[in-house]
């Protein structure tokens, strides 16, 4: 079975449940990183979307009508759709559709040309095919010819606009030919906004002028199978693959722009009225995409996420003295450019969006923590995210109040307050959100937190005058809260505030992706972890899913439970594309599956590579190049319940340590020579050179 496949064989149809049209798109998707089409129908046309991550209009306000937009429609007019097929081939970046006698091939070129060819039965009328714009949200649209060529452009600007954004469309015939009967048209699309060139629409019409579609196709599918060959897993269950490898295709396909990272919908946008402008929400949603990538060794797709939380430093700034601290607060979310849609008059605190929480900014340093342990880059580290990370946990040790030798955090509540604006806000409903002390995922980010920035002065020589406030802040912090719920020690939401909910993850996500409770965790901990795991299944939870199975690998329950979590997600949640449709947010569910899938085979969060912690070893599975805090590649192999290979690639030179009882040697790949090592129990450790390759079974 070819799992980088898929076939969608009826025509898209959006969902309507409760009155709500939800906004995740059913119809085949083709993106290369910045541009996104979505395959879609009306009565007469079919309509291919086309948006792009950097396309938005810039217009401050918490409920004002700004937020990403939609570029543009595609339009082929009068075609018979009774008849649909559309196979999506991830490695390939290409869509092959067939639609009665018509066949369409489909793809996006790394350049941001969109390429497509439509073949139909010589006998028959060829169909129109026509650029259609969004007239919504006050947009000027216009359309202008020049050197033969139609094209378009949507522009958003005026006086309550904080900064103008254009994109101009081209779209041309680029050859035609008959063959056996059937004549074939090739056509283009460039799509060029004023982020990429001050003169789009000149740029817009070159592209097209010089496109070359054999060369474009070519070049695609060299990007996807390049991106492909990164590294592989290989299961029995087929399905699980199959979706593994969508969800990373369809990330892959919205993190290419360095500019412009995706917000909660990537660029999948249909229309202008996605939720919450499409915009990054920093109390996970932004996150969660990438919590799978580092494992997957795409450090590649991180290299946009820090771009507009850097561009927002100013306010953070401003933010934190708020407060009255130094350092770096965010509120619940904000735009690309600083975009403001944060602001509110009548909020409670200050004007600004923050919802009670103080821990947003802290949320945002995991991706660049992931980051720091997986590749140890310290002139990346430098160039993109130690300052951010260096003035969050500044922040903090102002926030932080010290009680009897402990840490303790204040008012700073483990979910949103609702509505904590307006004359209709009551405190007392509120009291004790708005009064909590050490909600959980606050603490596990914080000590997650200290443990990154401190681990990353170190190695980069930097603030050593840090080192002793750092460390007795990682040593003091206040311990997780507990309580007795049905009988059984579990962790409480916060230690005064807020107790528990049966819906989301935030009292799981000090394990993932905090990392702070794992293998190495003292027993009566774990026990702790494993009984608020099970006091009620969030397998299928619209907002923690995404976290909640991931964290069953990390503290070792049952596989079997966390696989058959991710079927029942496929059941539930995926649609016919591969993206699946949740309540809350949109992209951050695909990281889900590959995140799971991922910490079941191997895990290295806690200085130990595990190679199968969390997996039925009754089930063959295999992967190759995942990668490994340390900056490690590993890849192996289970089968016959045993592992029968194991080989490890040093990227910087570190010493490695690896838990797997059945190493009983260990091999320098290029000459085969024996390398010592030391053993404690099942973990044998010993050290490495940078860019060498290490055979353990």
């Amino acid at each position: 079975m070819n799992t980088y496949f898929n076939e969608i064989t009826a025509k898209p149809e959006n969902k309507n449940e409760n009155g709500a049209v939800y906004k995740i798109p059913t119809g085949a998707i083709c993106a290369n990183g910045d541009l996104g089409v979505v395959f879609d129908n009306d009565e007469k046309d079919l309509v291919i979307h086309i948006s792009k991550c950097d396309f938005w209009k810039f217009c401050s306000g918490a409920h004002g009508d700004g937020g990403i937009k939609a570029v543009c429609d595609l339009r082929i007019s009068d075609i018979n759709l009774e008849d649909y097929n559309i196979k999506q081939y991830f490695d390939k970046g290409l869509l092959q559709c067939k639609f009665g006698n018509t066949e369409i091939e489909f793809f996006i070129a790394p350049e941001n040309i969109i390429y497509f060819e439509i073949k139909v039965p010589e006998s028959e009328i060829f169909y129109s095919v026509n650029i259609s714009l969004h007239d919504t949200c006050s947009s000027v649209n216009s359309q202008y010819e020049e050197k033969g060529l139609k094209y378009y452009s949507r522009k958003f600007c005026g006086e309550n606009i904080d900064r103008e954004s254009v994109v101009a469309v081209c779209l041309k015939e680029i050859g035609s030919d008959i063959a056996d009967g059937f004549k074939i048209i090739r056509y283009c699309v460039s799509v060029v906004t004023n982020f990429d060139a001050e003169d789009y629409k000149t740029k817009a019409i070159e592209m097209v002028i010089n496109s070359n579609y054999d060369g474009g196709k070519t070049r695609t599918q060299k990007k996807w199978q390049k991106f492909f060959s990164s590294s592989k897993v290989t299961l029995a269950d087929k399905e699980i693959e199959k979706f593994y490898n969508s969800s990373l295709y369809h990330l892959a396909g919205c993190m290419g722009n360095r500019e412009f990272p995706p917000g909660l919908f990537g660029n999948f946008i249909t229309d202008d009225f996605f939720p919450w402008a499409g915009d990054y929400h920093m109390n996970y949603n932004y996150e969660a995409p990438y919590y799978c990538i580092f494992s997957a060794n795409h450090p590649e797709l991180f290299d946009g996420y820090m771009v507009p939380i850097n561009d927002m430093r100013d306010e953070a700034k401003r933010m934190a003295g708020l407060f009255g601290c130094k350092g770096y607060a965010f509120p619940v979310s904000f735009g690309p450019k600083a975009l403001d849609v944060y602001s509110q008059p009548d909020c409670k605190e200050h004007g600004v969006l923050f919802l009670g929480q103080k821990s947003h900014a802290a949320y945002a340093c995991v991706i660049p923590i992931m980051h720091w342990f997986s590749t140890y880059d310290k002139e990346y580290a430098l160039e993109n995210y130690y300052d951010f990370i260096l003035n969050t946990a500044a922040f903090w040790e102002d926030y932080l109040v010290k009680e009897k030798g402990r840490y303790v955090i204040k008012c700073d509540a483990a979910h949103e307050i609702p509505y904590y604006r307006g004359k209709d806000f009551k405190y007392i409903t509120h009291f004790g959100q708005v009064n909590t002390i050490n909600a959980i995922n606050s603490l596990g980010l914080v000590k997650l937190l200290f443990n990154g920035v401190y681990d990353m002065a170190k190695e980069l020589g930097l603030n050593p005058e840090k080192y002793a406030l750092w460390e007795d802040i990682i040593e003091n912090l206040s311990d997780f809260p507990t309580f007795i719920k049905k009988g059984k020690k579990c962790f409480r939401y916060s230690k005064f505030g807020i107790r528990w909910r049966n819906d989301n993850t935030v009292g799981l996500q000090h394990i993932y992706p905090a990392s702070q409770i794992g293998f190495n965790s003292d027993e009566k901990l774990l026990k702790i972890a494993k009984n608020t795991y099970f006091i009620n299944d969030r397998r299928l939870d619209d907002n923690g899913s995404n976290s909640y199975l991931p964290a069953g690998a990390r503290i070792g329950v049952n596989p079997d439970f966390l696989i058959e979590g991710i079927h029942q997600n496929i059941k539930e949640f995926a649609l016919p594309n591969g993206l699946f449709r949740h309540h809350g947010g949109g992209i951050e569910h695909l990281t889900t599956i590959p995140a799971t899938i991922n910490e079941m085979l191997m895990q290295s969060y806690e200085g130990v590579i595990r190679v199968f912690p969390c997996w039925n070893k009754k089930s063959d599975a295999s992967f190759k190049n995942l990668r490994a805090d340390g900056a490690f590649l590993v890849s192996a192999e289970l089968k016959n319940e045993r592992v029968t290979s194991l080989e490890i690639k040093s990227l910087k030179g570190r010493i490695c340590a690896v838990e797997c009882s059945d190493v009983k040697s260990v091999t320098n790949k290029a000459d085969n020579t024996e390398i010592s090592f030391n053993r404690k129990g099942d973990t044998i450790i010993f050290e490495t050179q940078a860019e060498a390759e290490y055979i353990l079974i």
